[in-house]
């Protein structure tokens, strides 16, 4: 029986708000962001180039900090920001731990950020009055810190559970920044209900921080929901100057970058800023008008859990939407959904703005969602994440016996004749994390806490053993097909066999992503050149996809194949280096 003293829909006991353990919070927040981050090179195009960036400034001149280059072109993208952190990680660490995983404790730094800023968001948020659970005609409600605590811990169990998420916030991209400063501007907000002037300066100033992060556009329409909240929150006197403080911060934050890169040349600072120009007018479009389906199939999975108990949220508090717990981070995922259906090209790196505030919104769901619709939800949760715990160990047996064979063809088909398994030390962590993950179901079925908590610990920490599994049973694997070390290491013999045949030592890439040029620059020591100190080069290393015909293609010149290569796990992608003749 409760006493309705207030609207909100939240019917919270001292029972249902205790305290989540603070030492479990810790290991699962160490084995999400720890797993993984030794024994791999750079995955993927997106993480191979964040890491070029880093690299190139690391053991650049100085003029490389303000116009970022990758292997021999501008990296006219995106901003500066998570690559001078990156690179100074490089400095400090990379000869002690070496250089990829010295750029990859930049995501360590981002993903402490976006934890602590997600963490006194929603604590502050909670904690206001309109945010409160009802009260208890005979006592036993949840108090108001315990409720604050308790609210604040559920939402970073939901940022380790969001699904979309999890390969991202381990990459070198700006991506993993741009989502840390998005919480640290909802912080900034929900300070600012109690402090004005200190959190309209941090809100500022983390718009600032994203848009060097991830580009002008994405601070853009940040700022739009920063000042959209400041104008409706708060006390009206103290609406103006909170607008104009974080306003002035945004703006003058983000200018610091341009007016230190009057320091470079004016040849180069004018190339730089005429190919990020180029890149801003190809960023901004509406894509998913082509393909109206591309994005509610990918958002229903990449944003799982947090868009069914948003979408609760809104339901339940229909009565307070005015509430600042409610209403502000809704004008940030406004604004955010705005940020993504006018960005090009749409993938799902373009996604990444919405979480944040559907982490905020998310936990008021959860604290307010029926008891039927939580069980339901810590059900699908054991069922799914143990359904694919299973798959993982028994494509892992298959592979590794060869029983069944269609699994184990199924594996193999992906890394052929890459049979390496496992250590012993990875083997007994895999199998513990899975254990520990039995052991919380069976915890969960015999106990039935009544802790609000349970439901986002489920999901955090499922995917947390998921994660754990990949980066220990399949680690080697994964790294043999999708590192580029061997045929770098390949096309460095070559290039040194044609330098000592008295061609000069520079590389021209063709049809070579970034990404790719970066791994073939850090593991063959290939020389690339400097955009701003251009030069013949007399080798070219060529990308030739079999699927396609486009990119078959040479540059003018006459150009003599000296040799071709690929490896087992791309057989349909073929790396040419070509002579120039005459030469």
């Amino acid at each position: 029986m409760s006493f309705e003293a207030r609207l909100s829909p939240a019917r919270v006991s001292a029972a249902a708000a205790v305290a989540f353990p603070r030492r479990a919070l810790w290991l699962l927040l160490i084995l999400y962001i720890g797993a993984g981050l030794v024994g791999r090179d750079p995955w993927g195009a997106e993480d191979a180039a964040g890491f070029g960036v880093m690299w190139s400034m690391a053991h650049g001149n100085p003029v490389d900090l303000v116009l970022p280059v990758v292997a021999g072109d501008w990296s006219a993208e995106e901003g500066p920001l998570p690559f001078w952190v990156g690179a100074l990680m490089l400095r400090l660490f990379g000869g002690l731990l070496g250089e990829p995983l010295a750029a990859r404790l930049s995501t360590v730094l981002w993903f402490a950020l976006a934890t602590t800023a997600l963490w006194y968001a929603a604590y502050r948020f909670a904690r206001r009055a309109e945010a409160q659970p009802v009260t208890f005609a005979f006592g036993g409600e949840a108090a108001p810190r315990d409720y604050g605590r308790m609210l604040a811990d559920m939402a970073v169990l939901l940022l380790l559970g969001t699904v979309g998420i999890a390969l991202r916030m381990h990459e070198t991209t700006a991506e993993t920044a741009a989502l840390a400063w998005i919480l640290v501007a909802l912080f900034g907000l929900a300070w600012s209900l109690e402090r004005p002037r200190r959190g309209a300066l941090v809100a500022g100033l983390a718009v600032a921080a994203a848009a060097l992060s991830r580009g002008p556009w994405l601070g853009l329409w940040l700022l739009v929901a920063v000042l959209a909240a400041l104008a409706v929150s708060g006390a009206p006197r103290d609406r103006p100057q909170r607008l104009a403080l974080a306003a002035s911060a945004a703006l003058g934050g983000f200018a610091l970058w341009p007016l230190l890169t009057l320091l470079a040349p004016e040849a180069s600072r004018v190339a730089y800023w005429e190919a990020y120009a180029g890149w801003l007018a190809r960023s901004v479009g509406v894509p998913w008008l082509a393909e109206p389906g591309w994005l509610p199939s990918n958002l229903a999975w990449y944003l799982w859990p947090l868009w069914p108990l948003a979408a609760w949220t809104l339901y339940a508090w229909r009565h307070l939407l005015r509430a600042p717990h409610v209403l502000l981070p809704t004008l940030a995922l406004g604004a955010m959904l705005g940020a993504v259906l006018t960005t090009a090209p749409l993938t799902e790196a373009a996604l990444v703005p919405l979480v944040p505030p559907l982490l905020v919104l998310a936990v008021f769901g959860a604290a307010s969602l029926r008891r039927s619709l939580d069980t339901l939800m810590d059900w699908f949760a054991m069922a799914t994440f143990s359904l694919f715990a299973v798959a993982a160990w028994a494509y892992f047996i298959a592979w590794q016996t060869g029983a069944p064979p269609r699994m184990a063809t199924s594996v193999l088909r992906l890394v052929p004749g890459f049979q390496e398994a496992p250590g012993l030390a990875l083997l007994l962590l895999a199998a513990a994390g899975t254990a520990g993950w039995a052991a919380l179901i069976g915890w969960r079925v015999a106990r039935r806490p009544p802790m609000l908590w349970t439901g986002p610990l489920l999901a955090g920490a499922g995917l947390t053993m998921l994660w754990l599994l990949l980066t220990t049973l399949f680690i080697a694997a994964v790294n043999y097909n999708r590192s580029y070390r061997p045929i770098a290491q390949q096309v460095a013999e070559q290039v040194r066999q044609q330098v000592a045949a008295g061609v000069t030592a520079c590389v021209r890439a063709h049809r070579l992503p970034a990404g790719q040029r970066v791994m073939f620059a850090h593991f063959g020591k290939l020389d690339f050149g400097h955009p701003a100190r251009p030069q013949p080069c007399e080798l070219l290393l060529q990308r030739d996809s079999r699927r396609s015909a486009l990119d078959d293609d040479l540059p003018p010149g006459e150009w003599r194949q000296v040799w071709i290569g690929s490896w087992p796990a791309r057989p349909d992608e073929l790396i040419r280096l070509h002579r120039l003749v005459g030469r």
